[in-house]
């Protein structure tokens, strides 16, 4: 499974590296210069597990393990503002005012800014499952290791992972319904199928792949409809 960890987060590091490319060419796109700070974590994620079964457990991992969560937790703001651009982009008159973007911007890194130091002085316990070794908030079933055992710590994700999860949702109905954009949806569908199947070995690895997927649409989506970009605005 390190193997498979591995392989994604260069799988993902080309996903950064080609949506840093589109950004260079058109930089007044907020939305995916925005991307660009979601798909990073999510390479750092996924390096960071595949890592574990060589640097074994102790400072270097544990430190890696809390810059991972705590840049998730400072990003998922972040999706509020994506989502505000985007429908900006896609010619939503009410999505372009010029406040919303800045005032979301503000908020995104206040909040994120907020809980990323709430995240950094969190507990973290011991993990392991197949060949993997990584730290979490909780450990679940049937992976425990010799210092940890079912269920110590604490999960409690912050408000703003929901929240920012609820924009996206809502974002991609709007692109749907009013743009006939499905990519956005399908991908949030998924994500919400595979974040409610059972806990298992095998199941704690689903959602890896799917953070690949959906930030890779964000990224299509977002240099979508800034290439068909400044159209008259509509509602």
């Amino acid at each position: 499974m390190s193997y498979f960890m591995a392989t994604l987060s260069l799988a993902e590091a080309c996903l950064l590296i080609w949506t840093l490319r589109l950004w260079l060419r058109d930089r007044g796109n907020i939305a995916l210069g925005l991307v660009l700070l979601i798909i990073l974590p999510v390479c750092i994620d996924s390096a960071t597990v595949a890592s574990g079964r060589w640097l074994g457990f102790g400072e270097p991992l544990e430190t890696l393990n809390r810059i991972r969560y705590a840049w998730f937790v400072f990003s998922m703001p972040l999706m509020w503002v994506i989502c505000a651009a985007t429908l900006a982009n896609a010619g939503f008159s009410w999505a372009q005012h010029r406040l919303i973007v800045p005032i979301a911007l503000g908020a995104a890194i206040l909040l994120g800014g907020y809980e990323a130091l709430q995240a950094w002085d969190r507990e973290f316990h011991e993990a392991c499952v197949f060949d993997v070794k990584r730290y979490v908030l909780q450990v679940p079933p049937g992976q425990e290791c010799a210092g940890s055992q079912t269920g110590d710590g604490t999960f409690g994700l912050p408000l703003t992972v929901p929240l920012a999860t609820l924009v996206l949702v809502i974002t991609s109905l709007i692109l749907l319904i009013k743009r006939r954009w499905p990519w956005l949806f399908g991908m949030c569908v998924l994500l919400v199928a595979v974040v409610n199947v059972p806990q298992s070995d095998l199941s704690t690895f689903f959602s890896y792949p799917i953070d690949g997927l959906l930030t890779a649409t964000l990224a299509f989506t977002a240099a979508k409809f800034y290439n068909k970009g400044h159209s008259p605005a509509d509602n």
